[in-house]
């Protein structure tokens, strides 16, 4: 192997951008760490707008296969939700001073129905991003 196709190699661009699931995880996790504990139609609302922007901005990150890192995005948000449940929970067994978040708020089923939502709120963010950041077309007034 030589060295212009061990470079080209490491220069095509990769299906998952980890940068931007990262972010975009991390604008999602939040959202679903705000909206854990409240009712249920003021969690809807706040999944709704952070799937929204986490999807966006991951989209807006990502070069190629925006959806598909927005997907990322959204197990990345998953992933976040639990790690800090994980760490009140430890928190709480340490101190006994607070009540420690549940893992699956509302029980499994609201639990599933909410990141469900997510999942198709953060689908639609980087759908939108996709379709704000296409390349102009052959007839484009800017040619």
């Amino acid at each position: 192997m030589t060295a212009v196709t061990a470079l080209n190699l490491s220069a095509r661009p990769r299906r998952i951008d980890p940068i931007a699931a990262a972010w975009g995880g991390l604008v999602g996790g939040i959202g679903l760490v705000i909206a854990g504990p409240r009712e249920l139609a003021i969690r809807i609302v706040i999944v709704l707008i952070a799937g929204v922007l986490s999807g966006f901005l991951t989209g807006m990150r990502a070069i190629r296969h925006r959806v598909a890192n927005a997907a990322a995005a959204w197990v990345v948000a998953n992933l976040f939700f639990f790690a800090f449940v994980v760490a009140a929970s430890i928190v709480h067994w340490i101190t006994g001073r607070q009540h420690a978040p549940a893992f699956f708020p509302g029980g499994i089923a609201r639990w599933l129905a909410i990141t469900l939502i997510s999942l198709v709120a953060t689908l639609l963010g980087g759908v939108i991003a996709n379709s704000l950041l296409r390349p102009a077309g052959r007839r484009s007034n800017y040619s």
